[in-house]
């Protein structure tokens, strides 16, 4: 695509990522652009930034900079430690999502397009002053006709359109860099950005926030420790999310919670066994348990809010994390190697010997570490670090669950500084396996694996008829690895080369020979000179092909 085709705001879009890119040092990545005609070559004049700053701060920066949907990136970025190294995801983390609010007026407008109908018609009073401002909406207090306190999250204007562009963009810097970058690595960036516009497409539509947060409610109905908030779909669309507000103390609010006479182990047992229940239980969970996102309403009475980002656990997933986390508890290194070999986690570039060694220092080190010392946010840092150095490529929905983990344990510790989520891990054991031979769930397991060997069964003379199709119209290909080739081809020219001389040294002795019968042109002592000269030039040759032969031989001997 050159300049010409390219669509005016989508072209001083790129001008403004080139401008940014090389100013924060990425000048590589903009000339790439420039060569591919999405951007004039004047971009790479900018002048760059002299400032002292490491990669991960200038990445940072840079987001900054590009706006909401590079900010977003960013702090998705930030959960993948088995991707990036250490420095580049604290200063990812670092990323704040505050931007300046929108006015109440627009806000009105929006209300009135998505539901056809006036905030002042819906609500007894509407607080015309945002509780808080987001690069994709934000949030107002209000109170409902029926006296029920809600809140109301108003999506920004036009932000469904300026992320769509960006995340177009974003496809088109991906691909070009796959293409120069080594083709071994772990991952595509073109694959995070399918994950990443995938997530930010969620976000945009409000009913999926609200689905998850009815789901949750229903789940927890009757637990008489957790409460999630009621979602009021009358006043919910795409863009405009109303639901329940909580009136409780945050978990970090320690100045409030002092003044209470709660009891503060219990709830973070609570909430620990509400977090579990949602993983091993519901398999979806809550992907950011930060402590603004936790309320204590009283005493035993826990809440959770915002469900914009949950963490989903499909079966195979599911299955993967037990077996690895049961292998761990065995310290059996072997069973783990095994599991990432069959999960196709692991790159050609992965050195096993190195990987083992990784795995049976981490092992050594924490197992034995009495479980009120053990800190599990260092332990999954270290365990993420070990994937990053040896090129492994975990499930998307397992770094979110580690991340989930991080930051809910760092939750827990503002109600109980003693607090290590790991004195449950023996729970954790007997969680799952009862979850597992729970007998509906046995049940469920022999139905789905019956219901797919039927299917597998009725299907496959369809398979065999259409492999055997694909055989007769030569529309099946051999694709060959090219891994050792240039050796075999380098062994193939040495050997054709000693045949070679092999053949002229035999041609010199018989030519040689007949000359030297035939008495051809000038004689010494009665012998042709042209033969004696045959014979030399054979013997040399011949000598050579031998020292040759001898020095192979002792190649392999020493190997």
């Amino acid at each position: 695509m050159g300049l010409l085709k390219m669509r005016y705001e989508n072209l001083k879009r790129y001008k403004k990522i080139g401008e940014v890119l090389v100013r924060y040092g990425f000048t590589f990545i903009a000339e790439k652009l420039v060569e591919n005609g999405y951007m004039p070559k004047l971009v790479l004049n900018i002048k760059e930034s002299k400032e002292n700053l490491s990669n991960g701060e200038k990445l940072r920066l840079a987001c900054e900079e590009l706006g909401p949907t590079f900010i977003k990136l960013g702090q998705i970025m930030s959960t993948r430690r088995d991707l990036f190294s250490e420095d580049i995801i604290i200063e990812l983390s670092k990323l704040q999502d505050d931007v300046e609010p929108f006015t109440f007026e627009i806000a009105k407008e929006i209300f009135k397009q998505e539901l056809q109908v006036d905030i002042d018609e819906s609500f007894k009073s509407f607080n015309p002053v945002p509780i808080a401002s987001a690069s994709i909406g934000q949030v107002y207090g209000a109170i409902l006709k029926n006296g029920k306190d809600v809140v109301v999250k108003i999506q920004r204007p036009l932000v469904d359109n300026i992320i769509k562009r960006d995340v177009d963009i974003l496809f088109t810097l991906a691909k070009i860099l796959d293409e120069h970058m080594d083709k071994e690595k772990p991952y595509e960036l073109y694959e995070m950005v399918e994950e990443f516009a995938r997530t930010i497409t969620r976000e945009l539509d409000y009913t999926l926030e609200a689905r998850n947060a009815e789901k949750f409610h229903t789940f927890f109905q009757n637990d008489k420790n957790i409460y999630i908030p009621k979602v009021y779909w009358e006043y919910t669309s795409k863009k405009i999310l109303t639901m329940e507000r909580i009136t409780g103390i945050k978990i970090n609010d320690k100045e409030k919670l002092n003044g209470k006479n709660w009891p503060m182990e219990d709830l973070a047992t609570i909430i620990t066994d509400a977090f579990l229940k949602q993983i091993f239980v519901l398999q979806a969970f809550h992907g950011d348990p930060h402590p603004g996102n936790i309320f204590i309403m009283e005493s035993n009475k826990i809440a959770f809010i915002d469900f914009g980002i949950i963490g989903y656990i499909d079966r195979d997933t599911m299955n993967f994390i037990f077996d690895l986390f049961v292998a761990t508890t065995r310290k059996n290194i072997d069973r783990i190697i095994s599991l990432l070999i069959v999960n196709d986690t692991l790159s050609k570039k992965t050195n096993i010997r190195r990987l083992k060694e990784d795995i049976s220092y981490i092992l050594n080190i924490y197992y034995d570490i009495p479980l009120k010392r053990l800190n599990l946010g260092e332990l999954l840092k270290e365990t993420m670090n070990i994937a990053y150095t040896n090129k492994i490529k975990l499930p998307s929905q397992f770094t979110i669950l580690l991340k989930a983990m991080v930051t809910f344990e760092g939750s827990i510790r503002f109600l109980n500084p003693n607090f290590s989520i790991s004195n449950y891990g023996n729970n954790f054991v007997k969680r799952m396996y009862l979850h597992k031979i729970n007998p509906q769930n046995i049940g469920s397991e022999i139905k789905n694996y019956s219901e797919y060997v039927l299917y597998s069964i009725k299907y496959l003379p369809r398979q065999i008829r259409n492999l055997i199709n694909k055989l007769d119209n030569n529309e099946i290909k051999l694709q060959v690895e090219e891994e050792g080739f240039e050796k075999l081809q380098n062994e193939l020219s040495h050997m054709t080369n000693k045949l070679s001389l092999s053949l002229i040294t035999s041609a010199l002795i018989v030519g040689s020979s007949l000359i030297i019968q035939i008495k051809s042109g000038p004689t010494i002592w009665g012998v042709s000179i042209f033969g004696i000269m045959g014979y030399l030039v054979a013997s040399f040759l011949g000598i050579v092909i031998i020292i040759s032969i001898l020095i192979d031989i002792i190649k392999k001997t020493n190997r």
